[in-house]
């Protein structure tokens, strides 16, 4: 029904608000090319490490996993482009369609040509504006996962239904979106994930602040589907997928005020519901194996799992003449123990933070592959920074950073950055199935034997920014990390070596 209902009113206000008499259409586009350089040094963190054999007994909190004789970790150097361009189709005063795509989206130079992939040109956006005289309408596939400040945020493509409208300094926003549908042409009956958010934002001059909320009705892996099913070790080497729903609330308040050459901006993420709640009527034999596994390895039965993560960012800031400096500290819950009742992580700081370049920038190249360890992180750890995707995000983070910039003129700035940061819960998140990585045979480690050192290291950036043309622009970037011992995922025994790397991009906007 509800599917009905959101199709029959797209099209019901389409009908409602096209004016019978059209002007010409007319065409407007705006976009960017750019090119990037990447210089890594070592982004493994992996120092010259001698063979250390297992110390410790087994499934005991002492046990350490061996570790092989390598050398340092090796360097990257790349250069990759992409060509962005948004265009605009304006049939009247009120009715226009917006588009986007993607060319050569990070294409290396020197890789093979891209035609038939979706790296040749992706066409992420496409949706209508209709403007009525009580609010505008939205419909399509459009810019998601934003909201406030930058803090938490990771813009992407979502598939919405939006609905904005101005009371007087305030913004009133209604939005319908769908994450996930796989009921269509399938056996499946209900396997799809819908969000609703409501937003009151304040705009002023001297101040923006408001709050978003959002439900999200997750039945995704509710059937036995196989894509992202909340996935049990049974035996060693064997896992089962138990289908679950989830029902996820969250809150996101955020404030941005100026006073004179100061600024404060504010902003936090509180989630709560349900991250699993599992259907024992269905799917009790299920549970029931999973009970007698848990128990087999001191745990209690398998309950729902609950949400209860937050995160929150406070920044001051200081502008006059050609002088600026900021101070800010990030704090992210983090989760560290699969295999209790509660979810406790935000996923991370956001793609789009990207406050330290090394720790958190998904423009870096360390995204995905800082503390690999040779490509393949260490205790079953997930490769990457704290922004997204990885252990280190899932982890959370408490950082302090500091950071100021001159001007000598007006089109050119030079910045530096110091950060610091600690993980808030250090520990594996995962769980074992192979006398692999945990080394425990397919029994959950004990939580001490999971635990990591919590230093992630002290971070420092130089910046220089220069508007050569009025539509050219050229950023370099060198940044240094002091590695902390959090890297080591849980071995004491593991050799680690800082990183630094050298980062460039020139992009001609249009």
């Amino acid at each position: 029904m509800k599917k009905i209902f959101t199709i029959a009113m797209v099209i019901a206000l389409v009908a409602a608000f096209t004016l019978p008499a059209m002007a010409e259409t007319k065409f407007s586009f705006k976009g960017a090319y750019r090119v990037r350089g990447f210089m890594l040094s070592n982004p493994s963190l992996q120092a010259d490490q001698a063979a250390v054999k297992a110390t410790g007994t087994l499934g005991k909190e002492t046990y350490t996993a061996p570790i092989l004789a390598t050398g340092e970790g090796p360097s990257q150097s790349w250069m990759d482009m992409r060509f962005r361009m948004e265009s605009t189709f304006t049939v009247s005063d009120r009715l226009a369609v917006v588009t986007r795509f993607d060319a050569l989206d990070n294409k290396r130079y020197g890789d093979p040509d891209t035609v038939g992939t979706s790296a040749n040109i992706d066409w992420d956006r496409a949706y209508m504006v209709v403007k009525t005289d009580f609010g505008k309408f939205q419909a399509g596939r459009m810019a998601g996962g934003t909201y406030g400040n930058v803090f938490l945020d990771t813009e992407t493509e979502r598939d919405r239904v939006r609905f904005d409208t101005m009371l007087d300094k305030w913004v009133i926003s209604l939005i319908y979106e769908k994450q996930v549908e796989i009921d269509g042409g399938t056996l499946w009956t209900d396997s799809d994930a819908d969000v609703y958010y409501a937003a009151a934002t304040y705009l002023s001059e001297d101040l923006r602040g408001g709050l978003l909320v959002g439900y999200g009705n997750v039945k995704a892996f509710s059937d036995l589907n196989g894509l992202q099913a909340y996935q049990y070790a049974v035996a060693p080497g064997v896992t089962l997928p138990l289908p679950y729903d989830s029902s996820l609330l969250l809150a996101d308040p955020f404030v941005n005020a100026n006073f004179g050459d100061f600024n404060v901006s504010a902003e936090a993420q509180i989630r709560w519901g349900k991250y699993a709640e599992f259907d024992r009527d269905v799917y009790q034999s299920g549970i029931t194996m999973i009970d007698a596994w848990r128990k087999s390895a001191g745990l209690g039965p398998q309950g729902d799992i609950d949400y209860d993560a937050y995160a929150w960012n406070l920044e001051g800031s200081w502008a006059s003449g050609p002088f600026g400096a900021e101070i800010g500290y990030a704090w992210v819950k983090g989760e560290d123990d699969p295999y209790d009742d509660k979810y406790e992580s935000v996923g991370g700081l956001g793609d789009d933070w990207g406050k330290a370049f090394i720790l958190t920038n998904t423009d870096s190249g360390f995204e995905a592959t800082l503390g690999g360890h040779g490509g393949a992180a260490a205790a079953g750890a997930t490769a990457g920074n704290l922004s997204s995707g990885s252990t280190a995000a899932l982890n959370g983070c408490k950082m302090f950073y500091l950071g100021g910039s001159y001007s000598p003129m007006d089109n050119l700035t030079i910045s530096a950055l110091f950060a610091n940061s600690k993980s808030e819960s250090p520990g594996y998140v995962g769980y074992s199935t192979t006398l692999g990585a945990t080394g425990n045979g397919g029994a959950p480690l004990p939580k001490d034997a999971r635990n990591f050192a919590s230093d992630h290291g002290s971070e420092y950036d130089l910046t220089i920014n220069w508007d050569i043309y009025d539509n050219l622009n050229y950023t370099f970037i060198a940044a240094f990390l002091d590695v902390g011992d959090y890297w080591q995922f849980g071995n004491p025994y593991r050799e680690l070596e800082n990183t630094w790397c050298f980062w460039q991009q020139l992009q001609l906007s249009f």
